[in-house]
């Protein structure tokens, strides 16, 4: 898993993440929000907001080397509060490798630059 620090609020930084995953052309099939859900069954957490995101394309091709990646797909991005500072999570391409048949795929690649570029973003804001 992949931990960065991002210098904005939770709901800040994923609204942004959100944008930043539109404008690149990514569909978005659902945002959740952990804290709000907790507080829906009377319970404390800390904020943590997922966005579950994908592009059928390259999705469809990871699937079509090993069909079990299907338990990784679409993508997920998480931002956390921990401890008063947010984090985005990603998962990251060499747990991809070491538990699917997808080692070297070119798809695996782009994955990692568009969570780099989504985490230097956001950490410039």
């Amino acid at each position: 898993m992949n931990k960065v620090k991002i210098e904005l609020p939770v709901d800040q930084a994923t609204q942004q993440a959100k944008q930043f995953l539109e404008e690149k052309g990514f569909t978005i099939f659902a945002h959740i929000d952990h804290k709000a859900n907790a507080a829906k069954v009377d319970l404390e957490l800390a904020a943590s907001q997922l966005i579950i995101f994908g592009n059928p394309l390259a999705g469809t091709k990871l699937m079509q080397s090993d069909i079990t990646m299907s338990l990784e797909l679409p993508l997920r991005v998480a931002f956390v509060e921990i401890e008063g500072s947010t984090f985005l999570l990603n998962q990251t391409s060499e747990v991809y490798q070491a538990n699917y048949n997808v080692i070297g795929h070119p798809v695996l690649e782009k994955i990692e630059q568009l969570f780099t570029a989504m985490s230097n973003t956001l950490r410039k804001q």
